[in-house]
Formats: structure tokens, sequence, C-alpha cells
């Protein structure tokens, strides 16, 4: 097995604050190192497939997996995935993602799932009977050991991307910092080492004293300043009550490395910023004599 990155592959995957619209699926991880650990449970849990499978009859093969024939969370079959990737997903977050070679939904034959199945493109499945598999394992006392060790397996690679995300995360807290209306939040010509993320209220951009723009909710600034260290280019006012939520650069270069998508928003804040910017100096510079 392999769950990969927010892009998850025959193994589960752990993805944080992602929501499944077009996620560019990668072979593994989303960017997010995976525990070797994990790698090698994978791994064994995919070798112990074609021996769960052996003498378990087939339901239907080459059965096409898509938005409108999904695996049912409540179904009670067992799928082989011949072609193509399937991703796991609970309450609009993407958990895991299953390749080629992977067994999906095993671990719902006892209790069923809370978690949703879904494709952004078509896969292609065999589809097995689970209560056969169950009957096979209760039968057969090696295959029921091959069972436990799948099982297990599977149980161990969650706990360790678990812990090992755990840790990541506890290892950088923001800070979430309040201002008045009225406060300077950035003072233009000061050293910065400091990112911040509007999360509530509204801001101005101030240049030479003239107002060259505004910064909008959930837009991410001051990130030039930090990651170049050099000193910042412009003050930041607050115009109605704000919270913001502050990095030191050293863990936004952190987030930076695992996060693309957080890379993709500040490129577009920025972008953002400068066009407004120069539409703003265009317009003072046709009031001036």
């Amino acid at each position: 097995m392999n769950y990969a990155n927010s892009e998850v592959y025959s193994s589960p995957v752990i993805c944080f604050n992602l929501q499944i619209n077009s996620l560019e699926y990668n072979s593994m991880y989303h960017n997010l190192e995976v525990p070797k650990l994990c790698e090698s449970l994978w791994q064994e849990c995919q070798s112990l497939v074609p021996e769960l499978l052996k003498e378990c009859s087939t339901k239907a093969y080459g059965v096409i997996i898509d938005a409108e024939n999904p695996i049912s969370s409540q179904s009670k079959s067992i799928y082989l995935i011949t072609q193509g990737e399937i991703y796991e997903a609970y309450d609009g977050q993407l958990i895991v993602i299953h390749e080629k070679g992977d067994l999906v939904n095993a671990d719902a034959l006892s209790h069923s799932k809370m978690s949703a199945y879904g494709t952004d493109f078509p896969a292609t499945v065999n589809e097995y009977d689970g209560q056969e598999l169950l009957d096979n394992v209760t039968a057969d006392k090696a295959k029921s050991e091959v069972w436990s060790q799948y099982l297990s397996c599977l149980s161990q690679s969650y706990q360790a991307l678990m812990c090992h995300f755990s840790r990541q995360d506890t290892e950088y807290l923001p800070e979430t910092r309040q201002y008045k209306e009225g406060d300077v939040i950035i003072e233009e010509g000061t050293e910065g080492d400091e990112v911040f993320t509007l999360l509530r209220g509204s801001a101005k951009v101030m240049s030479d004293d003239e107002e060259v723009g505004e910064i909008q909710k959930d837009e991410i600034f001051g990130a030039l300043a930090a990651l170049t260290h050099t000193k910042r280019t412009a003050t930041i006012i607050a115009t109605s009550d704000c919270d913001t939520l502050v990095a030191e650069s050293e863990n936004f270069r952190s987030i930076l490395s695992t996060r693309p998508d957080i890379v993709q928003k500040l490129i577009t804040d920025m972008a953002r910023t400068i066009i407004s910017s120069n539409e703003r100096i265009i317009e003072l510079s046709k009031d001036k004599p």
C-alpha cells in the first residue's frame, strides 16, 4: 500500500487543511516527509493482499469507480484497485489516496467507515465479497494471522503518521495578535522577522504617507521583508479592530517547504498587492500638478 501526500498513493496519507477540489496528485505524501517506518508498513500491507484474496471469489471485474459510481462508505465489499487512484476524505479534508494494488474498504468490514471515498478521475477495481473474506479468515488459522498482520500494519502506519505530524504541529505554535483601529501593525523602514495573516478586520498600506493599498481578510502580508531579511517597505495600519496570525520567518519558511498551497496563496497575495499599489501610484501621480 501507499498512502500519498495530500496526493496519496497505495498507502494512507494524512493531509492538513486541504480542500478536495483540484488537488495535484503526487506519488506520495503532500510534500510532507513520510517516516520510513510508514513506507515499510505500507509495503508490507500490500504484500499481504494476494494471500488475503486467495480463495475469495470475485463479485465483479473491471468495475469503473467515478463521480457517478462511487464506493459507498456503507459497502461490505472490498476492492482491489487495478488502475487509477481513489481518495478517502472526512469532513471535506483529504485523508489518504489509494493507488493500484491497494485493497480498499477492508477496514470497514466490521465497522462502517465515517469517511467517504471519491475520485478525480475514473479508477478501475475488482470487487470481492467482504463477508466471504471474513468467513475465510475465521475458518483458516493461517489466513487469520495474515489478516491480523494486515490490520496491525495498517493501524501502526496511521499511528506513526499521527505521531509524526503531531510532533511537527507542536513545533510550530503561531501567535494570535490583536490590533485596535488606528494601530500600526507594520512600520515602514523597520527590520521585520514576522509574517502576518489577517484573520479578521481590515488594514491599509501606506508608503511615504500615501495610501497605496489595502489588506484583505485571510491575506498574508509582511513576508517579503521577513524572508529576505530586509527593511519593511510599507506601513500597515489597522482600519478596524483586527485579529492576526503571526509567524516568525523561520517557522514560515518551514511551512512554505511543506505546503505548496500556502506558496501559491502567498504568490497570489503579493501579486495582488503589487498590482493594487501600482494602480494607486498611477492615480496619485495624476493628481499632482
